[in-house]
């Protein structure tokens, strides 16, 4: 279930759907995949504790694509409803590869073949006083020209919530845990890791996030980002102005993390991200 020399920089390479290493968000991308403490429907790919905060009838939708390298890209959809104790949700990932070509012994050109990795996904979520706790199941399955090889994974993750609204929140979670799947001649381990992390309220418009992160084919690494809110209106100066959870005001949110897994290979500018989104109520881009 895990490759030689685990957990260093000798495993590099050596696991298989490795389109499940990087949460599929464009807002932990700009954190630099960063936000193991975050309460939000992306967490499902991280942390899935992170997704039971839904309130008993509340509902979201999650929907995301990414263009990737040379003619490949990842598509990802969730819903999530809130329970009377937690939430619950399904979601799937696929990765697709486009315009490869088959060559034989002599570099002649053959016809095309398809290639792709896909993941459907279950979670539930359980809400407490002080903690939040979450588990995700995963079906895997994979497809290279005419090999096809399925597997199965497991995410569990909890979020220590602070009483405090300037607080910190502290978070662990372990995932991609399962048997190794084989796509030919050879098994490969899924990409397993193991993480925890902060996210330290400086101010409350302010989220610090700090993560360390401990995967199965690569050394240990931390990841240090920030989201900060703009409102596009005027924080109320009573409830009875505006009875609108602070979660659920309009602004413009600007993110940005370092990642320092690949900062020696790629330096500085390899391992910063930004972004930022936009929120209308209860709807963000």
């Amino acid at each position: 279930m895990f490759p030689p020399h685990s957990f260093t920089d000798d495993a590099r390479g050596t696991t298989a759907v490795p389109f499940l290493k990087s949460p599929a968000s464009a807002r932990l991308s700009a954190l630099g995949f960063g936000g193991a403490a975050l309460r939000a429907p992306d967490a499902m790919f991280l942390n899935p504790a992170g997704a039971a905060y839904l309130p008993q009838g509340g509902s979201s939708v999650l929907l995301g694509y990414e263009s990737l390298l040379e003619g490949s890209g990842r598509t990802a959809v969730a819903g999530f409803k809130g329970l009377a104790r937690g939430a619950a949700g399904l979601g799937a990932l696929y990765r697709y590869e486009t315009g490869l070509k088959k060559y034989d012994i002599y570099g002649e050109i053959g016809d095309g073949f398809e290639a792709y990795d896909a993941a459907f996904i279950g979670f539930y979520g359980a809400r407490f006083s002080r903690l939040d706790a979450g588990a995700a199941v995963k079906y895997i399955r994979s497809k290279l020209a005419d090999r096809a090889a399925g597997a199965a994974a497991l995410d569990l993750g909890m979020i220590i919530k602070s009483k405090e609204s300037s607080g910190t929140d502290v978070a662990f979670y372990a995932r991609n845990f399962g048997p190794a799947q084989k796509l030919g001649s050879e098994p490969a381990p899924l990409p397993f890791e193991l993480g925890g992390g902060l996210n330290w309220r400086l101010v409350p418009r302010l989220n610090f996030f700090i993560d360390a992160r401990l995967p199965a084919d690569h050394s240990p690494y931390l990841i240090v980002a920030g989201e900060y809110a703009i409102s596009f209106t005027s924080p109320p100066k009573t409830a009875a102005e505006n009875p609108a959870p602070a979660a659920d005001r309009s602004g413009l949110l600007l993110r940005g993390g370092m990642n320092f897994k690949n900062k020696e290979d790629l330096g500085f500018m390899g391992a910063f991200s930004a972004g930022f989104g936009v929120k209308f109520g209860k709807t963000g881009f």
